[in-house]
C-alpha cells in the first residue's frame, strides 16, 4: 500500500479531539536502526536519530512513513552535573532563548511547501532537576528532597523559567504543536509521594502549561511509568495529549473509559512487547484493535509506547505504520 500524504491538519484534528481524514501515526523520535532504514543508509557508524540529523532529513524521514510532523527538540537541561548546594547554582547558564528560535526557524524552513507540520519539545522542571542534582542523579534528588527542599525549589524555578521565557520568544513562529515531557514516575508508581507532587511538580509544571497554552497551541504531555497521578492534572490544566501510555504501567482502555475524549491518547503500541519483539502481523493486529477500540471519536494516534528505539525492527516500525493508515480511515 502507498502511506497517504503527510498532512499536519490531520494530527491537530486528533490533538482537539476531532476526526480528521484517518487516525494519525506519529513518533517523538526515530532512533538510529530504523532511521538509516528510512533514509536509506548503511547500519552501523555514528548513531543517528530524527532530533540529530539535520530537519530536511527528518523531513524525508517523517515522508516515507506517512508521519505529519518532524520535532525539534529545543529542550535544554544540565545532565550529572552534581549540583550539591546552592553555590553549585553558579554552573547553572541558561542559554539564551535567541539560540532556540533559531534552531526553530531552520525547521520551519525545512517543511516550508509542504503540508508537513513542525513540534515545539521542551522538557518539565523534574526531570531536569533530578539530573542534574547529584553526585548521583535521581538517588541525589530524593535525599535533597528532604535534606534540602530549597535547592531541589530553586533549581526547578530555574529550569521552568528558562522554558517559559523559550516559549515567549518562539511564539510569533508557525510552529504547530508542543510536546513536553516529564518522567515523574516509574513502571512500579509515582518516584515521589503525591504531597511532594503537589508540593514541587504542581506549581512548576502549571506555569509552564499556561505558557504554553498561551500561545494558542496543543500539548501533548509526555510522562514514562504510571500515569494515574497526573491525569486530573492534565484534564484540569486543559492540556490535549498524553504520551505514551506504557501498557507495562497503564491500561488504556481503562484510561479511555474514565476521562473519555477529554484526553486524546498518544502511543501504547508496545515497545517492550510486540515492537520490539513480534512480528509484523502481531504489530499490524495490536494497532488493528487500537484503532478499534480507542478512535472512535478521533481522539487517538497511532505511537509506539515510548519512541522507536533500536530494539524495534524496521519492519516492525512499518507494520505499526502501515497498519494506521489501513485500518485508521474515518469513514
Amino acid at each position: 500500500m502507498e502511506y497517504s500524504k503527510p498532512h499536519i491538519g490531520r494530527l491537530l484534528a486528533a490533538l482537539n479531539h476531532k476526526k480528521g481524514d484517518r487516525v494519525p501515526n506519529w513518533d517523538v523520535l526515530v532512533d538510529d536502526r530504523s532511521l538509516k532504514y528510512l533514509l536509506k543508509r548503511p547500519p552501523g557508524g555514528e548513531r543517528e536519530t530524527t532530533w540529530s540529523v539535520p530537519p530536511e532529513e527528518a523531513v524525508i524521514a517523517a515522508r516515507a512513513v506517512g508521519q505529519d510532523s518532524i520535532v525539534c527538540s529545543m529542550t535544554w537541561g544540565l545532565q550529572e552535573a552534581s549540583i550539591l548546594t546552592e553555590k553549585d547554582l553558579d554552573k547553572v547558564v541558561p542559554p539564551e532563548p535567541v539560540l532556540a528560535r533559531k534552531k526553530l526557524e531552520k525547521y520551519l524552513a525545512a517543511v516550508k511547501g509542504t503540508d508537513m507540520g513542525v513540534c515545539a519539545r521542551l522538557s518539565g522542571p523534574l526531570t531536569l532537576t533530578y539530573m542534574a542534582l547529584g553526585p548521583v542523579p535521581i538517588e541525589s534528588f530524593m535525599y535533597l528532597l528532604y535534606d534540602n527542599p530549597v535547592l531541589v525549589k530553586r533549581l526547578m524555578e530555574i529550569f521552568t523559567a528558562y522554558h517559559i521565557r523559550l516559549i515567549e520568544e518562539i511564539k510569533d513562529l508557525p510552529y504547530h504543536f508542543y510536546y513536553i515531557g516529564d518522567d515523574i514516575g516509574s513502571t512500579a508508581g509515582p518516584l515521589i509521594s503525591p504531597e511532594s507532587l503537589k508540593e514541587f511538580w504542581v506549581p512548576k509544571t502549571k506555569q509552564l502549561i499556561d505558557a504554553a497554552r498561551g500561545s494558542a497551541r496543543p500539548i501533548i504531555f509526555h510522562c514514562c511509568g504510571v500515569q494515574a497521578p497526573i491525569l486530573p492534572y492534565m484534564v484540569e490544566w486543559g492540556v490535549n495529549a498524553v504520551h505514551p501510555v506504557q501498557p507495562v504501567a497503564n491500561d488504556i482502555y481503562a484510561v479511555r473509559e474514565k476521562y473519555g475524549s477529554r484526553l486524546t491518547l498518544v502511543g501504547n503500541i508496545d515497545v517492550a512487547g510486540v515492537l520490539s519483539f513480534g512480528t509484523p502481523a502481531q504489530v499490524r493486529e495490536s494497532v488493528r484493535e487500537h484503532i478499534e477500540r480507542l478512535a472512535k471519536d478521533g481522539s487517538y494516534v497511532v505511537c509506539s509506547s515510548h519512541s522507536i528505539i533500536d530494539s524495534v525492527p524496521p519492519e516492525n516500525y512499518i507494520a505499526m505504520t502501515k497498519a494506521a493508515q489501513e485500518f485508521g480511515i474515518f469513514k
